[in-house]
């Protein structure tokens, strides 16, 4: 062996001659490898002008004088290239990547990072802790610090952090965590609009905000709590630059005064900032717009001034440019919905009054027909379109029409026109439908029960108009009772399932008109006070109607100069056009056509 196994420096062979050369080649060797530094890695050619020791790590496809060389340390002796083949193992500085180099037997590689980190990259870090996928960077730390390079010292003095991700439908995010369960997380999730969304158990998420990424609108998802809510002393007098005790820090005031009292203004503005006055007593509070009693800067510019009644609120935002506190909502009387188009209400029994009833849906659907009522007569004007109040399958309380409709059209309740049985009104211990004071109101497709009162009542004025196909089952006083000038028409099919006192009763001027209907009765149901009754100057149209089925009771009963007209179809007491098995009887005046 001529030379050693790693270095390949040359051995002093016994009795040579000129030994001092082979000494002097192994130490040339020596200061060429041990601590080596180069001053690069990436060149394929030898420099123009090299100094003398320089030493280059000679990259793939040499040319020139390094030609065939790859990967060998060349380094420059003597006015010529020595060429060191690399063993592995061999380490390496190199100046201008500012790296420790490694030979792996095939390729000088980064220390800090193996393959492929002589570009500046490394396949996973970790810090004070082991990284593996899918955390290629792992840190345990109790802080971690990110700071600007300063102009001063070649940067921008900019600090930014970025998190990028494929594609719109992936996301970029941070993910706040409690025992690697997480709570809390914002960025790009799921689309380029910015969400932050919360959990309690690191499985199901809560979305709270979301910001659109093109016009920058945020939209709140869930609740938003105003805490900073504070009560302060009964107002006794009219006040003046108002300044409550913690009102700087306060979004939401509760006030109340001992008598109607004013505020002229409040103190404590600044730009942008939103307060809710909330009148939590029985007395009138007025904020006074444009009131010289206050300062300029705590003044209010309302238009004119706000009323807020008991239990009543405003909701203000102070303007720094106009140093005044402006009204974003204020208290205001009821400004009914105007319809441009037919509207269809949804009641269902799985429903809630919290809804906005405007979906056949649980979520969407009113659980009353009195709910659905009194949206239509108390909030819309229905300008010349119809209302229709479709109820889904089941049992629903009674409900009553106290009022004449804004604007002209029609409104109807509606259940199942096919099937009447399979949507139920049940007026329990009261009427199942009440109409009153001029209201007029269609219905069709129901199941009438109750077990006192009338099954549909149209009083004072008030007007029912049965459009569809009905039922009616066991009532207490009267399956239909018109009424002190109320009316009830209908020309349509229905079906008697059920008995009742009289079956149709028109007392103190009130007037049926039920007319070419066929009329099935099943179960002979028993009506004591006549299948038909009128009294006090009413009227019952019912010609031109087809009876199927029996029942038990006088046919009609009429007295203080009522009329039932049938066309001479019942011409005598005993003719069998109403059903009953006893005969008709008139008194006091009254007639039958």
């Amino acid at each position: 062996m001529t030379d050693t196994v790693h270095l390949g420096m040359p051995f002093i062979e016994g009795s040579q001659a000129q030994k001092h050369v082979t000494h002097n080649e192994a130490l040339r060797i020596l200061d060429a490898v041990v601590q080596i530094g180069v001053l690069d890695a990436d060149r394929t050619a030898p420099p123009t002008a090299p100094a003398e020791g320089d030493r280059h790590i000679v990259a793939a496809g040499p040319t020139g004088a390094w030609a065939g060389h790859a990967d060998a340390v060349a380094a420059y002796e003597d006015g010529a290239w020595r060429f060191l083949v690399p063993k592995p193992g061999w380490c390496a500085w190199c100046d201008a990547d500012g790296a420790l180099l490694v030979y792996d037997g095939t390729a000088w590689t980064d220390v800090a990072g193996g393959a492929g980190a002589m570009s500046g990259s490394v396949a996973q870090l970790g810090i004070n802790d082991t990284a593996s996928s899918p955390n290629l960077l792992t840190v345990k730390s109790n802080a971690a610090l990110f700071g600007a390079v300063t102009v001063a010292g070649g940067g921008t003095g900019d600090m930014r952090l970025q998190i990028s991700k494929e594609s719109s439908a992936k996301t970029a995010s941070v993910v706040f965590s409690d025992a690697f369960s997480g709570r809390a997380e914002f960025g790009l999730i799921g689309s380029d609009a910015f969400r932050l969304k919360v959990s309690s158990d690191g499985s199901a998420f809560v979305e709270a905000l979301a910001i659109d990424q093109s016009s920058g609108n945020a939209a709140f998802s869930r609740g938003m709590l105003l805490t900073g809510v504070i009560s302060p002393s009964q107002i006794s007098s009219n006040q003046n630059d108002y300044s409550p005790t913690g009102f700087s820090s306060a979004s939401v005031v509760n006030l109340s005064s001992d008598a109607s009292r004013s505020v002229s203004g409040l103190a404590g503005g600044a730009e942008g900032r939103v307060v809710v006055i909330l009148n939590t007593g029985s007395q009138i509070i007025t904020l006074l717009n444009e009131s010289a009693s206050s300062s300029a800067a705590n003044r209010f510019a309302l238009g004119s001034d706000v009323v807020i009644g008991a239990k009543r609120a405003a909701l203000l935002r102070y303007d720094g440019t106009a140093s005044r506190w402006y009204a974003i909502a204020r208290p205001a009387p009821v400004v009914r919905e105007l319809l441009t188009a037919a509207r269809t209400y949804y009641v269902c029994s799985d429903g809630s009054n919290s809804n906005d009833g405007l979906a056949n849906t649980s979520g969407g659907a009113f659980l009353t027909v009195q709910k659905a009522i009194d949206t239509v007569y108390n909030k819309l004007d229905l300008g010349g379109f119809n209302v229709t109040i479709q109820l889904g399958a089941g049992t629903f309380a009674g409900f009553q029409v106290s009022s004449p409709q804004i604007g002209a059209g029609t409104i109807k309740v509606k259940g199942d026109t096919t099937t009447p049985a399979n949507v139920v009104i049940s007026g329990g211990g009261a009427n199942a439908i009440y109409c009153s004071n001029y209201a007029v109101v269609s219905v069709e497709g129901l199941k009438i029960t109750t077990t006192a009162g009338v099954g549909i009542s149209a009083d004072l004025g008030a007007q029912c108009n049965i459009t569809g196909k009905m039922e009616f089952g066991a009532c207490d006083v009267a399956h239909m009772m018109a009424l002190q000038g109320g009316s009830i028409i209908g020309f349509v099919a229905y079906s008697i399932t059920g008995g009742a006192y009289y079956h149709l009763h028109a007392s103190i001027g009130g007037s049926i008109r039920y007319q070419a209907a066929t009329v099935t009765i099943t179960g002979t149901p028993a009506f004591a006070g006549g299948f038909a009754h009128a009294d006090t100057l009413s009227l019952i149209y019912g010609n031109a109607n087809t009876y199927s089925g029996a029942t038990t009771g006088p046919r009609y009963a009429i007295e203080g100069n009522s009329v039932i007209f049938t066309s001479g179809a019942q011409a005598t007491p005993s003719t069998a056009y109403f059903p009953g098995n006893a005969n008709g009887t008139t008194a006091t005046g009254g007639q039958i056509l």
